[in-house]
């Protein structure tokens, strides 16, 4: 069994208000800017995120797309990296799969995960790198995992459970879709 190196990124700032709401922890984004500045990056839950193009269904944040991730509207290996900072809330494995598959079939060579759940390497997905994020005591610490993409990476043809079955309309008839797949 290989033997997994976990690394501490501390974003825990004492006596200083680091609620940035809907952004990176400072030291996440210094950590992805560093890896990832030369890259062509997205972001399929953009939030706030200050580099790459945004995509996010929320208007109110003025991402550079609106869209959904469980549906982007990108061709195959479009970007570089593709990044997923999805809301904090219960997933299953499934679900994480499937949002892990829409972002591999985008990217060309890396995903990256921020998450509260951990996730394994799958679909053509390589762990290489992971952190734990320390927001402060008493808080959830999150997971920041880098993934290879080793294998080429279809994108869903239809979803069988959760919220994403909305869209099994548009991947059976995905000629109805207003961009290329």
């Amino acid at each position: 069994m290989r033997k997994l190196h976990i690394e501490i990124l501390n974003s825990a700032r004492p006596h200083q208000n680091d609620h940035q709401g809907w952004k990176f922890p400072f030291s996440v984004r210094h950590q992805l800017i560093h890896d990832f500045s030369q890259y062509h990056v997205l972001h399929l839950f953009a939030g706030r995120a200050d580099f790459g193009t945004r995509m996010d269904i929320d208007i109110t944040v003025h991402p550079h797309v609106v869209a959904d991730a469980w549906l982007p509207p990108f061709p195959q290996d479009s970007f570089d990296v593709v990044i997923l900072d999805p809301p904090y809330d219960p997933m299953n494995q499934q679900t994480k799969v499937n949002l892990l598959r829409c972002a591999a079939a985008i990217s060309r060579r890396w995903v990256v995960w921020f998450h509260t759940h951990w996730t394994s390497q799958t679909l053509g997905l390589k762990l290489r790198r992971s952190w734990l994020v320390r927001r402060g005591d008493n808080s959830a610490v999150r997971c920041l995992l880098y993934f290879e993409k080793t294998a080429p990476v279809m994108f869903p043809t239809h979803y069988t459970t959760g919220i994403q079955r909305k869209y099994d309309r548009w991947l059976r008839n995905p000629t109805s879709l207003p961009f290329p797949r």
